[in-house]
């Protein structure tokens, strides 16, 4: 009896020592063991991805995807970065609204939702100026436009832009050199053309380019041109292609995104010739529509998804320099013109060889190229008159 007693009470003992203990863990939760880094070394990329989180990136495009050209781009840049880098990522397109431009871009800062916003071109910057300012703590990776980061501000932002105006010269130094050239799409009128989307500083880059490549070559070439007045009308660019076809140019060149795809078209009805923007347009348009192609005599090449990739593998790496802007010419292989089997079915080796002479020439610097950015408005018009002299 004695010992049944004895271990009734050592049972006893023992479950009140069990419901202690459990009872303490309750109250108490054990907190794991943790030796963060020093704040300074810490990033947010890193805080992201300690916590599973994917960095989010936001693209504003002024005008609208699938123009095969200058849009495409630049989400090709972002696209590949999200897919390299694990970024969540979305694309606005502002389908050339004006009015959108900054309540779109306060809305994206205020959700907080967006570790970067990438937006650009000249139509956008005085929008990202003013929305940047007034969310400093937003980053901006800001393209195809240069912000005025000498007074200390936009440290929030970092700007890139290529040379269009180089990559124009040698355009326009080959339309000319190509012009007199006998063929099936030259007429041997010494004319050549540009069709431009909204008149801009980018545009008008683009056009001085030209125009001063041509003049190179050939001073007594004629250059026509005129502008859509926005980027989306592809009737009117072909109606203003065909138009210099008619009054004698057998080349055009044409920076006007998805309307500039008319100017393409009207090279294959008018047998004439087309100079591409941006991407290599030639092969972009070869599955869908390959006689196009053969009329595209080259495309004036922008590496900016190259640049914009560069610019969020740095952000994600957390080497990127804010409150600083970058120009990327032939130099930095920014800017070009393309060279492939359509090219060559229509220009000489010889004429190739000494548009490679010109592009060292640019590079060396013996050739400077001006540019319509940083030029005043009576010398852009003095160079617009003398493009029909």
């Amino acid at each position: 009896m004695r010992k049944k007693m004895l271990g009734f009470l050592l049972c006893l003992a023992m479950a009140a020592s069990m419901l202690a203990g459990c009872g303490k863990k309750a109250e108490e939760p054990a907190a794991p063991e943790v030796n963060p880094a020093p704040a300074e070394e810490e990033s947010t990329e890193a805080a992201g991805e300690a916590q599973g989180e994917k960095q989010k990136v936001v693209a504003v495009f002024n005008t609208n995807l699938g123009d095969k050209s200058f849009s495409d781009l630049v989400w090709a840049g972002v696209t590949k970065a999200a897919e390299d880098f694990n970024l969540e990522v979305k694309a606005i397109e502002l389908m050339g609204d004006a009015t959108k431009q900054e309540p779109t871009l306060v809305e994206l800062c205020e959700s907080g939702e967006w570790d970067v916003i990438v937006a650009g071109t000249f139509n956008l910057k005085e929008a990202i100026e003013k929305v940047a300012a007034d969310f400093p703590e937003q980053k901006f990776i800001v393209y195809d436009t240069e912000l005025d980061f000498s007074t200390g501000d936009y440290g929030n932002c970092c700007s890139v832009m290529c040379k269009q105006n180089e990559g124009a010269f040698l355009a326009g130094a080959l339309a000319a050199m190509q012009t007199k050239e006998e063929g099936d799409y030259t007429n041997g009128e010494n004319i050549v053309g540009f069709v431009g989307g909204g008149e801009n500083s980018a545009i008008n880059d683009f056009l001085v380019g030209y125009i001063e490549g041509v003049k190179y070559v050939d001073p007594e070439c004629k250059v026509l041109f005129s502008y859509v007045g926005d980027f989306k009308n592809t009737a009117k660019a072909k109606e203003l292609a065909i138009a210099q076809y008619q009054q004698g140019a057998d080349i055009v060149f044409q920076v006007a995104s998805s309307a500039g795809l008319g100017v393409l078209d009207a090279a294959k009805a008018e047998n004439r010739i087309a100079i591409g923007v941006d991407q290599d347009q030639a092969l972009l348009m070869e599955d869908n529509d390959p006689e196009i192609s053969a009329h595209i005599m080259t495309s004036v090449v922008k590496k900016l998804d190259v640049l914009i990739y560069d610019k969020l593998d740095a952000y994600v790496n957390g080497s990127i320099t804010w409150g600083v802007h970058e120009n990327a010419g032939l130099s930095e292989q920014g800017m070009d013109i393309t060279d492939n089997d359509y090219t060559r079915a229509i220009v000489s080796e010889e004429t190739l060889s000494k548009i490679d002479e010109i592009r060292e020439k640019v590079i060396s610097g013996e050739i400077k190229v001006k540019s319509a950015i940083t030029m005043s408005t009576e010398e852009l018009n003095e160079i617009k008159d003398s493009a029909a002299k």
